[in-house]
């Protein structure tokens, strides 16, 4: 007899985004063992997916990927690529998907998923860059101008200790990567406002207010920032 997966707290709808006969026999599979539904994404129904997959590969993929995230923000996306593609896996994970994989092993990542018990840990995860990218250097050490949050940077500090903060100085603008580092302290380029590295709190004017902080996760040898 085969074990059921994740009845209690697995999806209800598995809407497919992909024409991959390798991931369609797989998830077809899984949803025998499971005992969820598996739709087309061409076909009406009442219930809104609780996971979506979606083939990267297909022209335009990236942009689906968005749309499908602000319309089901609850939703598990799951992308799949037909080869190992770094650039282009990265593109998904910052697009929205929660979980890339090769399409060979759709079923088996999504079948891991429900056997942790749930789809989600509560709160996403956004790349930035490997861990490696950051060894030995220390200040602003990773840029990123156009995240779903806006201009962000992650710093490093004198033992290792990771911040990821809001980019640009709330007085004008103006980029903080760009500015000087001092105890902890980043100081703007523009007109001289300061704020603490670990928590983004203004400790200096013309700036009246700090920047965003995000928590700093490394796992698998990545660097991820979590978000809502």
């Amino acid at each position: 007899m085969t074990e059921a997966v994740g009845e209690a707290t697995g999806p209800r709808v598995v809407e497919l985004h992909t024409r991959d006969q390798v991931v369609i026999k797989a998830l077809r599979n899984l949803a025998g063992q499971a005992g969820f539904e598996l739709k087309d994404s061409r076909d009406p129904g009442d219930s809104a997916p609780s996971v979506l997959v979606v083939d990267i590969d297909q022209p335009g993929a990236l942009d689906d990927i968005i749309l499908l995230r602000r319309e089901f923000p609850d939703a598990l996306i799951v992308g799949h690529l037909g080869l190992p593609d770094r650039a282009r896996w990265e593109e998904a994970e910052r697009s929205g998907c929660d979980l890339v994989a090769n399409r060979g092993a759709v079923g088996r990542q999504l079948r891991t998923r429900l056997e942790s018990g749930q789809l989600f840990s509560g709160r996403r995860r956004y790349p930035i860059c490997d861990l490696a990218d950051v060894a030995g250097r220390l200040g602003a050490v990773r840029t990123v101008p156009d995240s779903p949050f806006g201009p962000i940077t992650l710093w490093q500090q004198q033992g290792g200790r990771l911040s990821c903060l809001g980019d640009l100085c709330p007085h004008a603008a103006v980029s903080l990567s760009e500015g000087e580092v001092s105890g902890g302290v980043v100081t703007c380029p523009g007109h001289g406002s300061q704020f603490d590295l670990a928590s983004g709190e203004r400790l200096r004017g013309p700036a009246d207010v700090g920047i965003d902080r995000f928590d700093v996760v490394v796992e698998d040898g990545r660097v991820w920032i979590l978000h809502a």
